[in-house]
């Protein structure tokens, strides 16, 4: 009976998943196209360093400077990264235990919650690990600087 309930659940909920990976990569493609193509033609406008003072002092470019900047930041810090990591491994790991505790109380009908419960607790510890492996690599690189936190 679970197995009737769980089984389409899950094909709903990865056809879900995989639409919102197309659609948002499809959407991240066509957001660094534009910008691709501002920046391009914006360069192409810009002939003397006194252009480019020029548009700096302007609000415009004061705004387009500020946001040039916070995708810089953006990139440079591992923080994002490690706390989304840390998150998803947390959350991995206790969707995979739930899945054990009602393997344990539907006895052995519920076959499939075994082993669904155990490969996210697998790849729950795997987000863990490479979490911990980004902070321990960024700290020996240097990455994790107190100032660079926004």
């Amino acid at each position: 009976m679970l197995k009737d309930v769980l089984v389409p659940f899950i094909v709903f909920f990865t056809m879900g998943w995989i639409a919102w990976v197309v659609f948002a990569s499809i959407r991240r493609y066509q957001i660094a196209k534009l910008q691709a193509g501002l920046q391009t033609r914006l360069l192409e406008k810009i002939d003397s360093s006194q252009a480019v003072l020029a548009y700096a002092e302007t609000e415009v470019g004061r705004q387009f400077l500020r946001s040039l900047a916070m995708e810089g930041a953006a990139q440079t810090t591992p923080y994002k990264n490690i706390l989304s990591g840390v998150r998803t491994g947390i959350m991995l790991i206790v969707f995979g235990a739930a899945l054990l505790a009602l393997h344990s109380m539907a006895g052995d009908e519920a076959q499939a919650n075994t082993f669904i419960g155990t490969l996210s607790i697998a790849l729950g510890i795997g987000f863990e690990l490479a979490a911990g492996a980004t902070y321990f690599l960024s700290r020996s690189f240097g990455l994790l600087n107190q100032d660079s936190r926004a």
